[in-house]
């Protein structure tokens, strides 16, 4: 667990024909005698069927289960790395490629900017800066991705730090001190992405810091610290209310910076619980299963790639603070960043134009399934009512179905991954 100013403190299950296949039917066909490729075609009319007509899910578990439905990225999706650097005297919004290529200042600002997080579309950028008010007491910002036309969203006359997008666009939630009066006391707020409707979620005499939204959009993980002293921990709480405050850490070293995993089902986060200089670490949602990922000292402030397989992280290794990237196990650390200069804060973004609305999706899914099973009139069918569906009230399975549908269809040869994960892609703003 550091801060900008401070020291560096899914599976995806395959489906066997026999786990799709209908109930036989009572009209006897000498189904004994039927050849491999008539009774692969029942069991893909079978599976087609179920998969249109039901209204419920399809058994056994999925990405999709732990994701409301939406597709987990894939590498093709991994975007620019924005990140806070100091190399031009003041705190400026730089961005980079994943390789650390193409180092861009978007603010360049005489002000304070920092704190940088991408939207999940990938086309903005919320932020923290001073430019519109006395110095060091900084708002919420949201810009484009080239840093053109910032807005100040918060206008508040206290400091308003750390702002964290709602997975579906619509929410930031941020911390700020304007409760604090003359104390450190720090609140989690959430407000409507346009800057309205600003709440304490928090409401805690404590000190919590820096939010981050969990994939599927219920929980908060935030970092929380009693004034004076040196203990900070990791909580969880439901995103709509604030209730259910659960300390997943409980341990008496810092820890803090939580970056949930794409798929949700883990959490990397700083902690000095190992050396007083801070390690990056990850652990499950709920706080078990810790593992330690560095080992040099002085590392901090993880966050993940998009598609799951790789964290940034902040370390001063190098002597100044630095910006690197290690594989999600914690192997092949490689610098992005170098002196001079010291560079933090890393969020990783989605690459722009992998998500749109669920009305381009579907129709550019149609367009593809046309081409893909031209052949195969049943299965076109089958894919294009679970479109539909989509695009309608009342049937809230049918992009996991239709994803699910999909992945038989990867199983029996018909389409490559590739194809489906693209399809599935397409769909996911559904």
């Amino acid at each position: 667990m550091i801060a900008d100013t401070g020291r560096p403190g899914a599976n995806v299950r395959s489906f066997s024909s026999a786990e799709f296949k209908a109930e036989a039917s009572p009209i006897r066909l000498a189904p004994p005698l039927l050849p491999v490729a008539r009774r692969r075609a029942f069991q893909t009319l079978g599976v087609a069927l179920i998969a249109a007509c039901s209204g419920d899910d399809l058994t056994g578990p999925s990405v999709a289960d732990h994701l409301n439905g939406r597709r987990i990225a894939v590498a093709a999706d991994n975007g620019k790395i924005a990140f806070g650097s100091e190399r031009d005297g003041n705190h400026e919004v730089y961005v980079m490629n994943p390789d650390g290529t193409s180092e861009t200042n978007l603010t360049n600002n005489p002000a304070i900017d920092m704190t940088p997080e991408w939207s999940p579309d990938g086309t903005m950028i919320a932020f923290a800066s001073d430019r519109d008010g006395f110095p060091v007491l900084l708002d919420i910002f949201v810009m484009n991705a080239d840093g053109t036309n910032p807005i100040n969203l918060t206008n508040s006359v206290n400091t308003d730090l750390a702002p964290s997008w709602s997975p579906d666009g619509t929410k930031i939630a941020f911390h700020t001190f304007r409760d604090a009066g003359i104390g450190l006391q720090s609140e989690i707020y959430v407000m409507d992405a346009d800057g309205s409707n600003q709440v304490n979620l928090t409401q805690n005499a404590a000190i919590d810091v820096f939010p981050k939204w969990s994939p599927d959009g219920t929980k908060i993980a935030f970092m929380r610290q009693v004034p004076f002293s040196s203990d900070a921990e990791i909580f969880v709480m439901d995103a709509a209310t604030g209730a259910n405050q659960t300390n997943i850490t409980n341990n008496p070293a810092s820890d803090g910076n939580a970056s949930w995993s794409p798929d949700g089902s883990k959490i990397a986060f700083g902690s000095s619980r190992d050396d007083n200089f801070g390690e990056v670490y990850v652990m499950n949602a709920d706080g078990s299963g810790v593992v330690r990922l560095t080992t040099e000292g002085g590392n901090g402030e993880p966050a993940w790639s998009p598609d799951g397989t790789k964290i940034v992280f902040a370390t001063d290794r190098d002597g100044d603070l630095q910006i690197y990237a290690m594989d999600a196990d914690g192997s092949n650390q490689v610098a992005l960043t170098a002196p001079p200069g010291r560079n933090a804060l890393p969020h990783w973004g989605v690459a722009p134009g992998t998500s749109g609305t669920c009305a381009e999706g579907v129709s550019e899914a149609r367009s593809r399934i046309a081409q893909l099973f031209a052949g195969r009139p049943i299965l076109r069918l089958v894919l294009n009512i679970l479109l539909f569906r989509m695009q309608q009230a009342g049937f809230p399975n049918a992009e996991m179905n239709f994803g699910r549908l999909l992945d038989f269809t990867v199983q029996e040869g018909i389409i490559t991954p590739q194809d489906a994960a693209a399809l599935k892609d397409l769909v996911s703003p559904c």
